[in-house]
């Protein structure tokens, strides 16, 4: 490198956060682009949406600002983060879709139940992955091409189907305008005055305007470039770069054979792609996945899956967010390797099983290819690579729930009946009178929304049209319909279940205190929780520290919480969903345990409202009180085929717990006996109390220290206080 990392690392930092970047670059500044589009979408209000999108694609990239540096192998692109076609279409689009499609009383329960967090209904954009294989085989002229070939094949039926003529003008309106943004892109690079870096960008954005990759770099530089134009100016997520080590190996391997580049060329070209992702300081963290199972049998881990891990190692940063897909043949010292930082802190890494998705997949009638190269998306999810859109419109507050269930219906905190009249608290005789009435509530609310996301998703295309994605996917063109509507083979719609922990606690706490043990009457109990435990301080010490809790391998709250979510699993999975594809149930609770604490009351386990709610399949905060051997029984007891979306654990373990050779190989023990059990996902925190608390009053002196939140990674130093303390409270019991 001709200047030092520190200076290119500072220009990527100001390039995604100084707002007076662009000042002097050309094009059209955001604010006023922003307005042309406004006019644009008013220009086109007649026209089919997808065309009216596409239109607004190609002004973007015909018009937003751009720099080239020679301190970046990557160009900067205005649009990243700010998502200009968003503010001019989409948005708007949704809230006229919503008024169209959902009468003034369903949207009344809508938000109804949005408000107090019972139910979250939305359109979800941000779960898929675009044929990775495909973009780099073809590259943008190549998939363009690819696109005009389905359209002549389909002309014939233009007549009888009109809609299909707009879908292929549409990809091609929007990869012609990638053409002409490579073409921008390529007349500032010539400015550049001479330098390795600049004349490497120059190189290889030539050769991704004529066709496709050919080194590792162009490869990389076509991945960064698609997702930044499917991202932020189609604003249709990209929830996974692929797995990077299979995608560009071969790459590598002709690089380095043929001299092209040298290992520390490709070391310095990673250096440059991964900082560039964590400077962006995206919230929930980009992934890219290691591995998986060659079509041989043999494990896709190889020397480039090193690299990578390495340089982020070296980089000490904890986005992008990275999963190793890990099987029985997955190499002990990749995953020491990788179990080495985690336990120095470096946590952002989740470890999927492989045997989980094979099992779950053949369950639901995919083929045993198709399981075996699954992709990894999102937090930990998986799907068929190049051929799937899954969303996740439905989350369902269980915890919420129950409190329905203790008031006959009626939500706390707005007074609002948004339940089943179910019965009143003084009704009920046994515990299993009760625990009827919660799954009546459970099944209740899911069954009342299923019929709005079936109508909410028949139609996603006309909310947000996708065609960038769908140039990618063959099954789309094949069809001449856009993926996110029917035009994938796999178009599946998960309902996310949160806080279950919370609830099967609060569950095995009303059972035993007042129908074993009889020490309060139900309606005791609710009076209680509506005043907060004001008044009743001792009791809610004895519900939150007594040992009988979820996560801690105990028979009857796991036993609650299994029961729970396979009776949903047994009710809705399969169910067909408006747009080809079924329904499965995921026990996934992203950042639901944080945000939406403060509209959950007091519950039964002793929690107070605003206390955080569990989250995953891990136990409440506080509560894994017999250590992780215990929290990955109870999570064991989930038959994880029913859940094809999501199983995931969190667990926090003290240093002393993973230090030295013992401490490693008892991790590595640990997470093959969850993924040979079939477990789906697990990752890690480990940390001491004694750490968290200095950092907390400390903070200039831990700035770079991290915690795992629920899928992703941030620095102790942006959470809030009161998200801290919960981390201090769980790791005192370690």
């Amino acid at each position: 490198m001709n200047r030092p990392w520190e200076e290119s690392c500072a220009y990527m930092e100001r390039k995604y956060t100084d707002p007076d970047f662009y000042q002097d670059a050309p094009g059209i500044p955001l604010a006023e682009l922003i307005q042309e589009l406004k006019k644009l979408e008013e220009r086109d209000r007649n026209l089919p949406r997808v065309m009216s999108k596409a239109h607004a694609v190609a002004f973007t990239l015909e018009n937003m600002q751009i720099a080239v540096s020679n301190l970046d192998y990557f160009p900067a692109l205005a649009s990243c983060k700010k998502r200009p076609t968003t503010r001019s279409h989409m948005s708007d689009w949704g809230f006229k879709y919503a008024a169209q499609i959902f009468s003034a009383a369903e949207q009344q329960i809508i938000a109804d139940c949005r408000e107090p967090r019972v139910v979250q209904l939305r359109t979800d954009f941000d779960h898929s992955v675009p044929d990775w294989d495909a973009v780099l085989e073809l590259g943008f002229s190549g998939l363009l091409e690819r696109v005009c070939r389905f359209e002549e094949s389909k002309r014939s039926e233009f007549p009888a189907h009109p809609e299909y003529q707009a879908f292929y003008e549409s990809i091609k309106i929007e990869y012609r305008a990638a053409l002409v943004l490579l073409d921008r892109l390529i007349a500032e690079a010539e400015k550049l005055p001479p330098h390795r870096k600049g004349g490497e960008l120059l190189r290889a954005l030539r050769q991704l305007r004529s066709g496709k990759a050919e080194t590792f770099y162009e490869a990389l530089l076509q991945i960064w470039l698609f997702f930044q134009l499917s991202e932020y100016v189609d604003c249709i997520q990209t929830r996974s770069f692929g797995n990077l080590d299979r995608i560009l190996y071969p790459y590598f391997q002709r690089d380095i054979a043929g001299g092209r580049f040298t290992e520390a060329d490709i070391r310095e070209i990673i250096r440059h792609f991964l900082y560039q992702i964590t400077a962006m300081h995206y919230t929930v963290g980009h992934p890219f996945y290691f591995g998986g199972t060659n079509a041989d049998g043999s494990s896709a881990i190889n020397r480039l899956s090193a690299i990578l891990l390495e340089e982020y190692a070296d980089l000490g940063i904890f986005d992008p967010k990275l999963q190793i897909k890990v099987s029985a043949d997955t190499p002990p010292d990749f995953l020491d390797f990788a179990l080495n930082l985690i336990r120095s802190g470096r946590n952002s890494i989740a470890f999927v099983g492989e045997p989980c998705i094979i099992r779950t997949m053949l369950k639901h009638g995919y083929s045993l290819r198709e399981a075996q190269t699954a992709d990894i998306k999102g937090c930990y999810e998986y799907c068929a690579r190049g051929s799937t859109v899954e969303t996740a419109p439905l989350t369902i507050n269980t915890a919420k729930i129950l409190g329905l269930t203790l008031r006959n219906g009626v939500e706390l905190l707005s007074g609002k009946p948004l339940g089943l009249a179910t019965g009143k608290a003084e009704s009920f005789t046994t515990f299993k009178q009760f625990y009827r009435a919660y799954l009546k509530q459970l099944f209740f609310q899911i069954d009342r929304f299923i019929p709005l996301v079936l109508r909410l998703e028949k139609d996603m295309d006309t909310i947000n049209p996708a065609p960038f994605f769908s140039g990618t996917v063959e099954n789309s063109l094949r069809m001449a319909q856009d993926g996110y509507a029917r035009g994938c083979r796999y178009n599946n719609t998960n309902i996310w279940l949160c806080g279950m922990a919370t609830t099967a606690d609060s569950l095995t706490a009303i059972k035993r205190y007042v129908f074993d043990k009889k020490e309060l009457t139900l309606p005791e109990l609710v009076e209680i929780l509506d005043r907060d435990f004001e008044g009743n301080e001792l009791l809610r010490q004895r519900l939150l520290h007594d040992p009988e809790k979820y996560g801690n391998d105990m028979e009857l709250p796991d036993l609650l919480a299994t029961h729970i979510a396979h009776a949903a699993a047994r009710r809705y999975n399969g169910k067909p969903n408006s747009r080809g594809g079924f329904f499965t149930m995921s026990l996934h609770a992203s950042n639901r345990f944080i945000q939406w604490a403060d509209q959950v009351e007091a519950t039964p386990d002793g929690r107070k409202r605003g206390d955080e709610l569990s989250k995953n399949m891990s136990a409440t905060q506080g509560n894994a009180l017999k250590g992780a051997t215990a929290i990955i029984n109870s999570v064991l007891k989930f038959d994880s085929s029913c859940f094809m979306a999501d199983l995931p654990v969190d667990i926090m373990l003290h240093p002393s717990e993973v230090k030295g050779e013992a401490g490693l190989a008892a991790m590595r023990a640990l997470v093959m006996s969850f993924i040979k059990n079939y477990g789906h996902a697990i990752h890690f925190n480990v940390m001491d109390c004694d750490t968290l608390r200095k950092a907390q009053n400390e903070p200039e002196k831990y700035r770079h220290l991290q915690v795992r939140i629920c899928g992703w990674n941030v620095l102790w130093n942006s959470i809030p206080k009161a998200e801290q303390d919960a981390y201090i409270r769980q790791a005192e019991v370690l």
